[in-house]
């Protein structure tokens, strides 16, 4: 069977064509344990596990997995890696609009010009302003659910910023202890840091729940941290995310009556390899 790896703007995915195989949700959680992982030569780590499950008439079923094995999450990029995934097959049409089934919601995509669209509804919750607690004291963020839990911070308003240069910040080192909070967070939180560059451009890196480091860019990341920002007057209303693989998405807000009413996110998906392996 071949499992293939895409990059979507540099979060990196094993995806499989499950539509014969069928798989059941616990073979597929395997999977991801086993081959998230780089296992062999010529194999590599990746921070999620996608199947494809069915493709009719550009209506594609997905199932999305972290490399624990946990799922019910939804993924941006993975869901953009997915479209991709099944142009390559063949099995959908690019002229028209793709619906995806994901994380119990609809959403739908489109390609133009190697790019592919993914809208996002309105968030799921979002509360700002929130009190987290850290080491012996309390620092703000702000929370927003997209499809997955986001606990977002300003990097000027963190511990230690002003002694790491941005890219160099360990993030690993503050994010862990927020995630695990249990407490706080029973089933855990991603969390980000970003930094504003200008009104249309973010820098933005993201510490992944279920993957348990920081990931090459984060889809409902971007989007969570566009809407924060957009509703305090901080950006446009389209902006470009930079994540930490310095390969951008572009998240646009739509509005309706003033209010926002969702988004699209946008950027590149890519095949960039396959390995092979008997299942028994």
């Amino acid at each position: 069977m071949k499992f293939y790896y895409y990059s979507g703007s540099g979060n990196l995915f094993t995806i499989i064509d499950n539509r014969f195989t069928r798989f059941s949700t616990e073979q597929l959680s395997q999977f991801a344990l086993k081959y998230c992982k780089k296992f062999d030569k010529f194999t590599m780590a990746t921070e999620g596990f996608i199947a494809l499950n069915s493709a009719e008439s550009n209506e594609i079923d997905v199932q999305f997995f972290n490399p624990d094995g946990s799922t019910g999450m939804m993924c941006g990029n993975g869901a953009r890696s997915i479209v991709q995934f099944a142009l390559d097959l063949h099995l959908i049409d690019e002229s028209i609009n793709t619906q995806i089934a994901l994380a119990g919601r609809i959403y739908n995509a489109r390609v133009y010009k190697k790019l592919i669209y993914l809208e996002f509804p309105k968030p799921i919750e979002s509360i700002f302003n929130k009190e987290i607690k850290f080491d012996d004291s309390s620092i703000i963020a702000d929370f927003v659910n997209v499809g997955s839990p986001h606990l977002l911070f300003d990097y000027s308003q963190i511990p230690f910023s002003d002694k790491f240069e941005y890219k160099y910040y360990p993030l690993a080192d503050f994010a862990q202890p927020i995630r695990n909070n249990l407490q706080t967070f029973p089933n855990g939180v991603n969390v980000s840091i970003y930094k504003i560059i200008s009104h249309s451009s973010v820098y933005l890196r993201t510490y992944e729940r279920g993957v348990e480091a920081e990931t090459g860019a984060c889809g409902t990341a971007s989007i969570s941290t566009a809407f924060t920002l957009f509703s305090r007057g901080q950006i446009n209303e389209s902006v470009s995310i930079i994540p930490t693989s310095q390969i951008p998405l572009k998240v646009n807000i739509r509005q309706l009556n003033n209010q926002i009413d969702g988004f699209e996110l946008t950027g590149l998906a890519d095949k960039i390899g396959y390995f092979e392996i008997d299942i028994e």
